[in-house]
C-alpha cells in the first residue's frame, strides 16, 4: 500500500509542475504579446505578408532577422515573427520547386503554394494585431533552434 500512495503523490507533484510551468507560459507569451509596439507589429505582420511577392520572398523577412538581432535594444517580437516566416517560405518555396519539375505534381504544388500563400497572410493578420503566431509543425522548431 504504501508504494501506491508514493506513486500517486509523484504523479500529482508531476502534474502540478505540469499545470505550473503551462501556466508560466501562457503569461510570458501575454508579456510577450502586450510589449509589442505598433511598429514592431507593422514589421512582424510585414515579414509574413511578404510571401505574397515574388521576389522579396524570403529576402525581405531575413533581413529584417539579420538587422534586428544585432541591435542593442532588439525587438523579440520582430525576431520572432521573422524567424518564423523565413523558415515557412524557405520550406514552401523548395516543396513547391521540387513538386513543380514534375508535370503530374504540378497541381499539387499550385494548391500548396496557394494553400501557403493564404496560411502566410494569417500569420501577418495574427502579427499585425499583436498575437504570436506559430506555424504548424516548425514554429516549436524554430523556438528551440533560437535558444
Amino acid at each position: 500500500m504504501p508504494e501506491e500512495s508514493t506513486q500517486y503523490e509523484t504523479g500529482a507533484e508531476e502534474s502540478h509542475e505540469e499545470t505550473h510551468e503551462a501556466e508560466k507560459i501562457r503569461v510570458e507569451e501575454a508579456v510577450f504579446e502586450e510589449m509589442a509596439t505598433k511598429e514592431e507589429r507593422f514589421l512582424a505582420g510585414l515579414a509574413h505578408f511578404c510571401i505574397v511577392a515574388v521576389l522579396p520572398i524570403v529576402i525581405a523577412p531575413l533581413l529584417m532577422w539579420l538587422t534586428e538581432k544585432d541591435k542593442p535594444a532588439r525587438s523579440e517580437y520582430i525576431l520572432h515573427h521573422a524567424k518564423q516566416a523565413v523558415l515557412f517560405q524557405v520550406l514552401l518555396l523548395g516543396a513547391v520547386v521540387v513538386l513543380s519539375a514534375t508535370v503530374v505534381l504540378s497541381p499539387v504544388a499550385f494548391i500548396l503554394g496557394l494553400a501557403g500563400v493564404v496560411y502566410g497572410v494569417v500569420g501577418g493578420i495574427l502579427a499585425c494585431v499583436g498575437k504570436k503566431f506559430n506555424y504548424l509543425w516548425i514554429g516549436n522548431y524554430v523556438e528551440q533552434w533560437s535558444r
